[in-house]
């Protein structure tokens, strides 16, 4: 998520630090700093890697500050060299950054430039569903003039999905049944570039090996026959979510849900939690359940499962 140029001057900065060319009274702050951005490293590489850049962002205030040590050491220094390395990682930060205008989708050349990185992270928690408007464009002026309504994996609030006036498969539970029950889908999908990335569960290889037919930044269009269990199986869970925890629970219509959830994605291991130790209680399955849960169960989460 860091420009590369911004990198080079955040490691001028440690040279700066650790040759002692800081301003005097300055050393106590910048070893704060310094020991403050190693710890912070420290917990982030013993912590969840969920949400992203989102709670990593501390991290890029802490490494501007080597950084605004290495400009400032450039411009009061007599060296011609200092200058146009740092004007040099200036320039190529700005030229890697600027063109994209929305930071959220921004990753740098390292991992493969705004177009690749999507399929090395899932930066969840950052891009929050800004293409509404260049969905609803393609919709309306692509898809509903051939009568083609796509498959939606590209989450947007229902406020806004009824604003903009759009149908996809799903919408309508009754007339689309057939097509939701199979992991095998021929038609358009609209996708978010940030769920793409290998997941254990809920994944959907066949969209990440596929190059997008159209593509609005983080809003992906795919065309063809595609598996796609992995986006099924979730909007499964969360609708048998909804009849679990409603007001009036229909546990019945739950349970159904989420055995349907399950087959198409055999990996979703919580939702074999649920069945066992919820509303499976008192079914005869709850014990399969149990045994089909910790044979799916990340390695690293079968203890705290088990428990």
């Amino acid at each position: 998520k860091l420009p590369i140029g911004l990198s080079v001057l955040v490691l001028f900065g440690l040279f700066v630090f650790f040759k002692r060319l800081f301003l005097p009274g300055t050393k106590l702050g910048l070893a704060i700093v310094l020991a403050a951005t190693l710890l912070f490293l420290l917990v982030l590489a013993l912590g969840s890697t969920y949400a992203g850049i989102r709670h990593a962002l501390p991290i890029v205030v802490l490494l501007a500050v080597p950084g605004g040590c290495a400009i400032r050491t450039a411009f009061t220094r007599r060296s011609k060299f200092w200058k146009a390395v740092v004007g040099a990682a200036l320039a190529v930060a700005i030229a890697s950054a600027v063109p994209v205008m929305r930071p959220w989708e921004y990753f740098n050349e390292i991992i493969g430039g705004t177009k690749n990185g999507y399929l090395y992270f899932s930066d969840e928690g950052v891009d929050l569903w800004q293409r509404g408007k260049e969905l609803a464009a393609y919709y309306h002026q692509v898809l509903e003039p051939a009568g083609d309504f796509p498959l939606l994996d590209y989450a947007l609030f229902g406020p806004e999905e009824k604003a903009r006036h759009l149908d996809w498969v799903g919408r309508d539970k009754k007339r689309d049944e057939a097509r939701v029950s199979s992991p095998i889908f021929s038609g358009t999908i609209l996708a978010n570039a940030k769920f793409l990335g290998e997941k254990p569960f809920w994944d959907t290889p066949d969209l990440r090996h596929t190059a997008p037919t159209a593509r609005f930044g983080n809003l992906l269009v795919f065309r063809g026959t595609f598996n796609c269990g992995g986006i099924f199986a979730q909007n499964l869970y969360y609708d048998a979510r909804s009849k679990i925890y409603a007001e009036k629970p229909d546990l019945e219509e739950g349970e159904r849900l989420l055995r349907q959830s399950v087959r198409l994605d055999p990996k979703e291991f919580f939702a074999d939690i649920q069945l066992g130790n919820g509303i499976g209680a008192e079914s005869v399955f709850a014990g399969t359940a149990f045994q089909t849960n910790v044979a799916a169960c990340p390695q690293r989460s079968r203890t705290r499962a088990i428990d």
